[in-house]
């Protein structure tokens, strides 16, 4: 008996495309607590059952926006997505790690129960859903969700405490992220991913965005050219910088850190014509040593920790000359957890058979082809 390979077509991919951007918009509309959005993620006879809610999905949202209503910051990063076309049937598994940061005040009870104490409750879980393609247009008929791992922990945010909140993720229309999902207010297909060329400008944009995190972490300033334009700018909190004070900053800031690593999830993108917005989620590690400097957002202690950050990145892209890079870039760190070095076995490991800098990393093929042009 053989088994039929999965289809990737340029129908199947618009479609693949499509199902991932409504995962995507469910998130966003959690953590920027923008509702309105959560009627371009389902149809309107779905249902959903997350954890201890569920329902219709419009008793759901409700639930789901009370649950919340005492929670501060909320991230939901999806990573791996398996999606299996049926014809207009699909079937999608999504893993995702929820970050939610309950206040000291918060109401007792419940999954988000105040304690008296601020703290991180941390989910890992999967979305196991059913899409329907209705009307040429993909949504969840059907949500259910698996739990697999709950961690808890004291707040501990290093030197985000002292960063004020509006330099931080907002919700509703205050957040930078609104011209990324505009489109979808009033227009449920406005941003539905249809054609070659907007699967192709998609493609050009998601490597942009990556190739970034590849950058800082390989410490390849050289790639700065291929992903921002020379003109443009960059936001990190409240500090505004040129690309060539962007580079300088991140040298200087993450050059004396023993490792980091930037990983991406979650990624909306809206292209009209020659202009792109892109929001992308991102939790960031740092191994900071004694020796890194003292005060700044990664600054060296009494002894080594390491620090973890989720934020967004925030992008406004043009094309030009048939490239896209970014114009404009605001990085939101909505959350940090500092904590000691716990190596376990890696500890053992020598170094070189860690990630490495420069040209020493086994990834050089990756970029190889825009490092050698230069």
């Amino acid at each position: 008996m053989t088994t039929q390979a999965a289809d990737y077509g340029p129908e199947a991919l618009a479609a693949r495309a499509e199902i991932a951007d409504v995962i995507h918009r469910y998130c966003h509309a959690t953590d920027r607590r923008r509702w309105w959005l959560m009627d371009t993620v389902f149809h309107e006879d779905a249902t959903c059952h997350l954890s201890v809610i569920g329902g219709s999905w419009r008793e759901f949202v409700k639930q789901g926006a009370a649950l919340l209503e005492p929670v501060g910051v909320t991230h939901h990063q999806v990573g791996n997505i398996q999606i299996a076309l049926e014809g207009d049937v699909a079937h999608a598994e999504t893993y995702v790690t929820a970050f939610h940061r309950v206040p000291a005040d918060a109401p007792p009870g419940g999954p988000f129960g105040g304690t008296g104490e601020a703290y991180d409750a941390v989910f890992g879980a999967r979305y196991v859903d059913r899409f329907e393609r209705r009307g040429g247009v993909w949504r969840i008929a059907e949500r259910r969700s698996a739990a697999e791992f709950r961690h808890y922990q004291p707040v501990n945010e290093g030197g985000l405490a002292d960063v004020p909140m509006e330099h931080r993720g907002l919700w509703g229309d205050d957040d930078v992220s609104l011209p990324v999902v505009a489109a979808w207010r009033g227009d449920a297909a406005a941003q539905d991913a249809r054609t070659l060329d907007l699967l192709a400008a998609r493609a050009e944009i998601a490597d942009v965005v990556n190739r970034f995190c590849h950058m800082v972490d390989r410490h390849r300033w050289e790639l700065i050219d291929d992903v921002f334009h020379a003109d443009g700018a960059s936001r990190f909190l409240d500090a505004v910088r040129t690309i060539p004070q962007m580079e300088q900053s991140g040298r200087t800031t993450l050059g004396p850190l023993s490792a980091t690593h930037h990983q991406t999830g979650n990624m909306l993108i809206r292209v009209e014509g020659d202009t792109a917005w892109a929001e992308t989620y991102v939790i960031a590690f740092h191994a900071v040593p004694t020796s890194a400097p003292a005060g700044g957002f990664w600054g060296g202690r009494d002894a080594p920790y390491e620090g973890v950050a989720g934020g967004r990145y925030v992008d406004r892209l043009e094309r030009r000359d048939g490239r896209w890079k970014i114009a404009e870039r605001q990085t939101l760190v909505e959350w940090r957890h500092d904590r000691p070095v716990r190596d376990g076995g890696l500890g053992q490991v020598p170094a070189q058979f860690r990630g490495q800098r420069g040209d020493a990393d086994v990834s050089r093929p990756v970029v190889a082809a825009l490092l050698d042009r230069r």
